[in-house]
């Protein structure tokens, strides 16, 4: 009686661990750098950090922490769409200092809410030459 007893909560176990959650989401986020050469000659060169989370709550507020190795943090806060995308570029004065740009993507208006998602830049950062001169 036992085994019988046992073998159901068992069984009952597994068919609920493996029901689909509805609610579950999927969450991906790409962090992205780009060097604007000779942007401020006096400081250094501005970097640019794209972030990309897809698969948080449509009209959401979320905010970006941008945490260079070698700058002063900054953070951005927007809205995400309609279809759960959050799409943001935060500036880093004279980010040429920093080669690895971490950021945290909180809910809410600002770093008090909670974390979703987290990751840095996975490759150098791509520089792109000011072409505009005096004239």
């Amino acid at each position: 009686m036992i085994i019988i007893i046992t073998s159901i909560i068992f069984a009952l176990l597994i068919i609920i661990s493996l029901s689909p959650n509805p609610n579950a989401q999927g969450i991906d986020m790409d962090v992205k750098c780009t060097v604007y050469e000779h942007s401020d000659d006096e400081g250094g060169n501005n970097v640019d950090i794209r972030i990309l989370v897809m698969g948080l709550k449509s009209e959401n507020d979320y905010t970006a922490e941008v945490i260079p190795d070698h700058n002063p943090p900054t953070s951005v806060t927007i809205e995400s769409d309609s279809e759960g995308i959050f799409w943001v570029v935060a500036k880093i004065a004279n980010g040429e200092k920093s080669a690895l740009f971490n950021v945290n993507v909180y809910e809410g208006e600002d770093t008090d809410g909670r974390l979703i998602a987290s990751g840095n830049d996975d490759a150098p950062c791509y520089t792109i030459v000011n072409l505009i001169t005096d004239q």
